[in-house]
């Protein structure tokens, strides 16, 4: 994934130091180049540096957010600019449609709903590479995120994972992850889980060395009868008819390979 660089501008250097330091933007491979105080100091950052995204305030002294957007929309169209405001007034919705700004987020800042507009502009680049016709095309950021949560849910399935462990391992909160991880493959987490554990439990039970009891404690069921019962509703079939049609199969090809 390449690299983004971003400039945040805020007069209150409490806020752009705040946001500044956060960790989200590491985890979406974003450089945060710098702050600027006003408008002005922001144009003196785009002269130097070749930036993608603006985090800007509205209200800020010297020149304003959106004396800035207009700048930028005039000047320097491929950079995304999102707003911050302590004010939910109509005239500036209207303003930042028009100069073609990515987002609007109201003071306090909710970082759930700033990521959101991070993360579908990080999507929106993505689809752009892919249109050049790579098979090998890049993932977008959520099925990044998403891949590697499902790398550490397979690697841990003898652990008793969770929504929320998860959603700490790719630094989401849980319900903004449990929404990405449904959007991106269609099912729950819970569910996609399940179906990982009784997949990894169809391939355990065919080795007839092993106890159920271990085949529970490999897939992170730590209650045999609770294991049988989910992959009863999964299988239609208890886990010993299973092992047991398995095995009647196999002999059956071996014979027949014999003549």
């Amino acid at each position: 994934m390449r690299t983004s660089k971003l400039l945040i501008v805020d007069d209150e250097w409490m806020i752009s130091d705040s946001l500044r330091s956060m960790e989200e933007w590491k985890e979406r491979n974003i450089e945060v180049v710098g702050t600027a105080a006003s408008g002005r100091e922001a144009l003196q950052w785009v002269e130097q540096e070749d930036l993608d995204m603006i985090l800007t305030d509205i209200h800020m002294p010297d020149m304003s957010g959106l004396e800035l957007l207009q700048r930028l929309y005039e000047t320097k169209p491929g950079i995304s600019v999102i707003l911050i405001s302590g004010y939910e007034e109509f005239t500036y919705a209207c303003t930042a449609l028009r100069y073609q700004a990515k987002g609007y987020v109201t003071k306090p800042i909710d970082t759930d709903e700033l990521f959101s507009i991070v993360d579908s502009l990080l999507d929106a680049e993505t689809k752009k590479g892919e249109e050049s016709g790579d098979a090998e095309s890049p993932k977008t950021y959520h099925e990044a995120i998403v891949e590697r949560a499902i790398t550490y849910m397979k690697t841990n399935l003898d652990k008793p994972l969770s929504l929320k462990r998860t959603a700490e391992e790719v630094h989401l909160t849980p319900h903004y992850f449990g929404q990405v991880f449904k959007t991106v493959t269609g099912e729950t987490f819970v569910n996609y889980l399940t179906g990982l554990r009784m997949e990894k439990a169809c391939l355990l039970l065919k080795n007839p060395e092993l106890k159920q009891y271990e085949i529970c404690e490999s897939i992170g069921y730590p209650d045999t009868k609770y294991f049988a019962k989910v992959f009863t509703k999964c299988f239609g079939m208890p886990p010993r008819e299973y092992r047991r049609e398995y095995i009647n199969k196999s002999r059956q090809a071996k014979d027949l390979t014999q003549f």
